[in-house]
């Protein structure tokens, strides 16, 4: 099985409606539905409203009128936008977008815990686990900033959940990134928003999941792909995930976000479960 890596389209902004209907086309062509699985890593609208919402909903819809299969986990942006999340948007979210979420699995009414993530699909000898990044942050002290947290109740559901996974190739995904600074990545000058870059550079260590030192720990020689979002730098984490026995963690960069100005060109990845190999493909802006 091969899984198609999306993340942080953040539809309402800009043009990133068509650049998503763009990337989706490009996705569909490949053909074989049943032989790939589409994982999006959260962010999938840049703010928690309705309006957004009746925007992307249609979008994902063209995947499974095709056939394919697609996963979900909620980003902050989901539930509120980059200052904070908000339990109300987080509601009509889930709500929203529940087959994508969480599949055949029923949600619980529960927003202030795991409830039901972590989410589990078995796909073939896959199994794939959702979490949901924004979990421990719903209440309003803590909301603030959007840096993500899983929360107890989630690790300790995910820890009792991992242990009858023998034999299949585990597959985890959350949005927010997990790891520390493992590479430098300059912003350039001239390039389009250097000075956010360059603020972003400076800030990023601050922005890790709140509690990724127990989740990292939790999956440690248990998983073989690790999934994520929230960054937009496209990086290989395996290096640092094999600190953790962890073959393959990937961040899937921006998939709306063109990795060149001129010619723009957008990005995916196509992982293969098999081999724990991915190929990346672009797709034109225009």
């Amino acid at each position: 099985m091969k899984i198609i890596h999306i993340s942080d389209t953040h539809v309402g902004h800009g043009d990133n409606e068509n650049r998503l209907n763009r990337v989706v086309e490009n996705i569909l062509s490949l053909g074989h539905p049943w032989e790939h699985i589409v994982i999006h890593t959260g962010d999938l609208i840049d703010q928690g409203i309705t309006e957004q919402m009746d925007i992307a909903e249609p979008i994902l819809k063209r995947f499974t009128q095709r056939g394919w299969r697609i996963l979900l986990s909620p980003g902050n942006h989901d539930y509120g936008n980059a200052v904070k999340v908000d339990s109300e948007w987080a509601r009509t979210f889930r709500e929203r977008f529940k087959p994508y979420l969480f599949g055949e699995q029923e949600p619980s009414a529960g927003h202030g815990n795991a409830g039901e993530f972590p989410v589990f699909t078995l796909a073939g000898n896959c199994a794939f686990i959702g979490l949901d990044s924004n979990a421990g942050e719903m209440a309003f002290w803590v909301r603030w900033m959007a840096e993500g947290s899983l929360g107890e109740p989630q690790i300790a559901a995910l820890n009792a959940r991992l242990d009858g996974l023998k034999g299949k190739t585990i597959v985890v995904y959350l949005h927010h990134h997990p790891f520390q600074d493992a590479y430098a990545v300059d912003p350039e000058p001239g390039q389009r928003g250097y000075v956010s870059h360059l603020l972003g550079l400076n800030t990023r260590r601050f922005r890790r999941l709140k509690d990724a030192y127990r989740l990292l720990h939790c999956l440690r020689d248990r998983v073989h792909i690790l999934l994520f979002g929230h960054q937009h730098f496209g990086l290989d984490y395996s290096a640092e995930g094999q600190r953790y026995g962890i073959p393959l963690a990937l961040d899937a960069s921006s998939t709306t976000q063109a990795r060149n100005e001129k010619p723009g060109r957008l990005s995916y990845r196509i992982v293969d479960t098999a081999t724990l190999r991915y190929e990346t493909r672009f797709v034109p802006c225009e």
